[in-house]
């Protein structure tokens, strides 16, 4: 994923990472125990659908084995397709901080650009789960002045580290601020 291409003047790009792989996988797991699941039992499901059919036969005339298939599959492909969405999800989402500001870009299918300046922010929450901690990853949420506005930096690795390279940043932009306000007091 090109980066280079929405720089500010005298921009330059400091860090860039993507979420931590492993965490993004948690959710991911499930849905592959599930598919394989469906496969491994999916003959035994079609024979527990043919008894039934059989058994129903007297009652109803409606092909049960046939849409207990249809509707099998149609799981079944559903499940692999959001797999592989999430796999190109996480693939497609960058997070960078430049000298000037922390830049989020992800997107599959349509991209979106996601910035706030470090002047801009006021507060930063990292927070971690059993499974970020275990993996050494979290999710820094960062708060800007204007509306409450927050950017979330989502399963990222070495959340501590990240968060004390924006702090730093922080405090560098509030010094050389305050020292440009204050030169331009002293010369009115």
């Amino acid at each position: 994923m090109s980066f280079q291409k929405n720089t500010n003047p005298g921009e330059k790009f400091l860090f860039k990472i993507r979420p931590r792989f492993i965490s993004t996988m948690t959710a991911q797991v499930l849905r592959i125990i599930i598919l394989l699941l469906l496969l491994y039992f999916f003959s035994a499901i079609i024979g527990f659908a043919t008894v039934i059919q059989g058994t129903s036969t007297d009652l109803i005339n409606i092909p049960f084995v046939q849409w207990t298939t249809y509707v099998l599959i149609l799981i079944i492909a559903l499940i692999f397709l959001l797999i592989i969405w999430n796999m190109l999800s996480w693939r497609s989402t960058c997070y960078i901080l430049t000298n000037q500001r922390v830049m989020i870009k992800s997107g599959v299918l349509s991209k979106k650009n996601i910035y706030m300046h470090y002047d801009k922010m006021q507060d930063i929450i990292v927070s971690q789960g059993i499974i970020q901690r275990i993996s050494n990853s979290g999710n820094i949420e960062i708060f800007g002045g204007r509306d409450r506005t927050s950017l979330i930096l989502k399963d990222i690795p070495d959340p501590d580290d990240v968060e004390d390279m924006i702090n730093q940043k922080i405090e560098s932009h509030e010094s050389e601020t305050g020292k440009i306000q204050g030169s331009r007091r002293e010369h009115p």
